[in-house]
């Protein structure tokens, strides 16, 4: 088992590479590719304590109890930014098709599986400026059939 980290260790997450090396030599690779598959493209709070970590925790749904246990009492307090799963480098659909039919950079991103950030570095190295520009709405960010839902409101002071 490796060396326990505090978080005076992480203080701006700069070493998820060896927070991600702990996981995948505790754990291995396919409980971290469940955790990629669950909780990918978000930062979580890894707890300091195992035993705080029940069934209905967060990371137990994700990988299993004993593996969250153990994920904690390896990497110990830190906040990690989840990696998205593995996929091929190139998309299956072209993503300068999809600006053709019209979506916007989120819902380009929603249909081929990465990023929206991704998305646009796709079409930035192709020389394509999406002008699409469509508001997210809740039920199209859940996946449910659009109907004109009300826009979320971007988070900004009043």
């Amino acid at each position: 088992m490796t060396a326990r980290i505090d978080r005076i260790d992480f203080p701006d997450e700069s070493n998820a590479q060896l927070i991600k090396d702990m996981i995948l030599d505790e754990l291995g690779h396919y409980v971290f590719d469940r955790l990629c598959d669950a909780l990918g493209g978000q930062t979580i709070n890894l707890p300091n304590r195992p035993e705080t970590i029940h069934e209905g925790h967060f990371l137990a749904q994700a990988i299993g109890l004993e593996n969250a246990r153990l994920m904690a009492a390896t990497v110990g307090y830190a906040a990690y930014y989840v990696p998205l799963p593995r996929r091929g480098s190139e998309p299956e659909a072209d993503p300068v098709d999809l600006v053709r039919k019209g979506l916007a950079n989120w819902e380009i991103a929603k249909v081929i599986g990465f990023t929206e950030r991704h998305v646009r570095r796709l079409l930035a190295s192709r020389g394509v400026n999406n002008p699409n520009r469509k508001p997210r709405s809740l039920p199209a960010l859940l996946g449910a059939p659009s109907g004109g839902g009300t826009p979320v409101q971007s988070g900004g002071f009043a």
